[in-house]
C-alpha cells in the first residue's frame, strides 16, 4: 500500500523576503526545501496542478499557504494538491 502524508505548508515567511517579481520562483524552491525536510528525501516530483496553483496569480503574488498530499510511488514522492 502506498504511503500518504497530508501537509499544510506556510510559505509566507520565506517569500516575503524576496524581490516582488521573483516570489513565485522562490515559493517553488521553498516548497521543495520544506518537503525535503518533512519527507526526508531528495526524490520529489511536484505535480503540474500544484505548480499552476503557485503561478496562477503571476510571479508577484503566489499562494502563501498550500495544503498538499504526498504519495510515495516507488522511490519518489509525488506531491499534489490535497482535495
Amino acid at each position: 500500500m502506498a504511503e500518504e502524508k497530508y501537509l499544510t505548508l506556510n510559505l509566507r515567511k520565506i517569500i516575503i523576503k524576496k524581490q516582488r517579481w521573483r516570489r513565485s520562483e522562490a515559493a517553488v524552491f521553498a516548497l521543495k526545501k520544506l518537503l525535503r525536510r518533512h519527507l526526508k528525501t531528495d526524490k520529489i516530483k511536484i505535480s503540474q496542478a500544484l505548480n499552476n496553483l503557485i503561478w496562477k496569480r503571476g510571479g508577484k503574488k503566489p499562494e502563501t499557504k498550500i495544503r498538499i498530499k504526498a504519495v510515495k510511488e516507488g522511490e519518489y514522492y509525488k506531491v499534489d494538491l490535497a482535495s
